[in-house]
């Protein structure tokens, strides 16, 4: 309802809106979910689901979410679970004609941005 009314709303206004779906299996998005806790960003484990236990919305709601998702009106379906982020980015660019600058980071400077990321993902309730 919310994608179909700000999606078309932006279009009819003339706007060239194009939409991709990133999806992923869900056992490959419950281990990002997992990997989200400081423990994977510290370079150690407390236990399989430890990390899932401050994602219980995102759990919750996960089968909803995949569900609705593989419906047409989100398609562009982009599969990401075999895949690395710069290669998603690079197809989505392809499928949306345009044209990316190289990536100017290294291996170090694109862990530290992720572990960024991480850490600023980390809820402390």
């Amino acid at each position: 309802m919310y994608f179909a009314e700000t999606v078309g709303r932006l279009r009819e206004l003339g706007h060239d809106v194009r939409h991709f779906t990133l999806l992923a299996r869900r056992e490959t998005i419950l281990r990002r979910l997992r990997e989200r806790g400081p423990g994977h960003l510290l370079g150690f484990a407390v236990g399989r689901n430890a990390g899932l236990r401050r994602e219980t919305w995102a759990v919750g709601r996960l089968d909803h979410c995949l569900e609705r998702l593989r419906e047409p009106e989100f398609a562009e379906h982009l599969w990401t679970d075999h895949t690395t982020v710069p290669k998603t980015a690079d197809r989505v660019a392809v499928l949306a004609g345009l044209t990316l600058r190289p990536h100017a980071g290294g291996a170090l400077r694109t862990r530290l941005r992720q572990a960024g990321v991480g850490l600023r993902h980390i809820r402390f309730d």
